[in-house]
């Protein structure tokens, strides 16, 4: 990863134009006709409207259990649009298109922050035009909210890393704890911490870890404590909707737990290049990422 100067202060003059021209496109592509493509609500974006008009009478779960079961941030977020837009499409899914386009500046700042301008330029670009992340962007459905603050948490991390500033890590810690009220697959997030910690400690960059590392670690913690509460007061909360889609439920596995973990492992990295999400809500005719 570079570590110039220049990264940790500003993109050049055509770096920021073209980050512009990225932005409103982004914007651009998620929210012209936002409320009629794609044509209705999906019964998941049904339900989300459904809950978010409950918390508009007075209702404040931290977890809403109906519908599988779904982390409250999207659900909230569509109560504040709905109070100002009224029930309609376009309220259920302003969320979404705001994060969406939101999330180009983040991507940004964590590839500029890795890798330099140029790669930060071009994941901005990826994530402004890439089919998935602009259609995802239009509906509303709480999975697009993950990324901004799971990229957030890195990016914030990374600058913390350099400056070995405490409030840094701690607000890196905070955005990261934030994630986990979004989307059940942050959930599964703490295995990129451990192998960005395995390269850091093969790199031999481990030491600069403390005291930082227990600030974030803090901040984590301070961020969960309200959900993670509510789950060890109610255990089937977490294991319900994980319960259904896990490849070790007999039901999704047929009673072949390798071969079918080999297959849906296949077909998550041919989903790259090979053969995308079949369901038409997520994607349309199978079309791969790229």
């Amino acid at each position: 990863m570079h570590t110039s100067s220049n990264q940790l202060y500003g993109p050049s003059r055509w770096g920021w134009a073209l980050l512009l021209f990225i932005v409103v496109t982004a914007v651009f592509l998620r929210f012209y006709q936002l409320g009629h493509v794609p044509p209705g609500l999906y019964r998941d974006e049904a339900a989300n409207g459904l809950d978010a008009l409950t918390v508009l009478h007075g209702r404040f779960p931290l977890f809403f259990p109906a519908n599988n079961g779904r982390e409250p941030a999207y659900i909230y977020l569509t109560a504040a649009a709905i109070a100002v837009l009224g029930r309609s499409a376009t309220a259920v899914r302003l969320a979404a298109a705001v994060v969406g386009a939101l999330t180009t500046l983040v991507v940004f700042g964590l590839g500029r922050a890795w890798f330099g301008q140029r790669v930060g330029l071009l994941a901005a670009w990826l994530w402004a035009v890439t089919v998935w992340s602009v259609h995802l962007s239009r509906i509303g459905l709480r999975v697009v909210l993950m990324v901004p603050l799971l990229v957030l948490a890195f990016w914030l991390g990374t600058l913390a890393y350099r400056r070995q500033k405490w409030w840094l890590w701690l607000t890196a810690g905070l955005v990261y704890g934030a994630g986990f009220y979004t989307y059940l697959a942050m959930r599964f997030t703490p295995l990129l911490l451990l192998a960005l910690l395995a390269y850091l400690l093969w790199q031999r960059q481990g030491a600069r870890l403390w005291p930082g590392a227990a600030w974030f670690a803090l901040g984590t913690a301070v961020a969960l404590l309200p959900l993670g509460t509510l789950f060890l007061q109610d255990p089937a909360l977490i294991l319900g909707r994980t319960g259904q889609v896990s490849v070790l439920n007999t039901a999704v596995n047929g009673g072949d737990l390798w071969g079918t973990l080999v297959r849906q492992i296949g077909r998550a990295l041919g989903m790259f290049l090979w053969r995308g999400d079949d369901i038409l809500r997520h994607n349309p005719a199978g079309r791969p990422v790229f």
